[in-house]
């Protein structure tokens, strides 16, 4: 971009106005400094922590033409079974379903990486599962939308079949407690190459049950139509 705007200037036969003269070159001096904080301020780089609030939403919405989105998370709750409700709520066999639903306004950590994901184009235009796998993960672990290094992504898993696609994130990691050693433990106790382990919890992917909320709300584009859906584990 140039560091300088175009100057204003005037007409030969206005030269000599002092005035005239002032008036445009104060108007060359303010223009110039409304230019130099535009080129400075990046308004186009949301992420980070420099934009936020209601200038956040002026930058998505004036920029990108989007407006800061709306989480919603629905549970449905059936009555019917015995001693599922009070007493005389329902007729003899009667059921009852009762859908709840909740919408919260993302917060601007949130909505910076719901703007990675749709907008970020360094993994290319080639679908692949590392190329799913690194969005997922950076949208997991970039805080206000940062991009980040996320090349161990074991925690991720994608399987494709006719229903369409499954992504299971795993919070935390497997120990291995007991394993099939020879004269590690008493004859016919164990199938042979059996194993016991346990999930240790990880707080690493504090973000994984909000993207999953905005996947449900249909937030995050992917590039094909067939249906997602998203497991966590742990």
């Amino acid at each position: 971009m140039l560091e300088e705007i175009i100057k204003s200037y005037l007409y030969t036969q206005y030269n000599d106005d002092d005035d005239i003269q002032a008036f445009v070159s104060a108007y060359n001096a303010m223009a110039q400094n409304i230019y130099s904080w535009m080129v400075k301020a990046n308004l186009p780089i949301f992420v980070g922590g420099y934009n936020a609030g209601d200038q956040l939403k002026w930058i998505a919405r004036g920029i990108y033409g989007v407006k800061q989105p709306v989480l919603v998370s629905g549970k449905q709750t059936i009555y019917g079974p015995y001693n599922a409700m009070m007493f005389n709520q329902l007729p003899f066999n009667g059921r009852r379903v009762v859908d709840q639903s909740e919408q919260v306004v993302v917060s601007d950590d949130l909505f910076k990486r719901i703007m990675t994901w749709n907008f970020y184009k360094g993994d290319g235009f080639h679908f692949t599962i590392p190329w799913l796998k690194r969005r997922i993960m950076r949208f997991l672990t970039g805080a206000d939308g940062v991009d980040v290094i996320n090349d161990q992504r074991w925690s991720v898993s994608v399987l494709f079949s006719g229903a369409g696609a499954s992504i299971s994130i795993v919070k935390g990691y497997r120990k291995l407690t007991d394993s099939s050693l020879y004269n590690s433990f008493t004859f016919n106790s164990r199938v042979f190459n059996q194993k016991t382990s346990v999930l240790i919890k990880s707080t690493n992917y504090e973000y994984a049950s909000l993207f999953k909320q905005a996947f449900d709300s249909g937030l995050l584009h992917m590039p094909f139509y067939q249906p997602v859906s998203v497991t966590i584990v742990g």
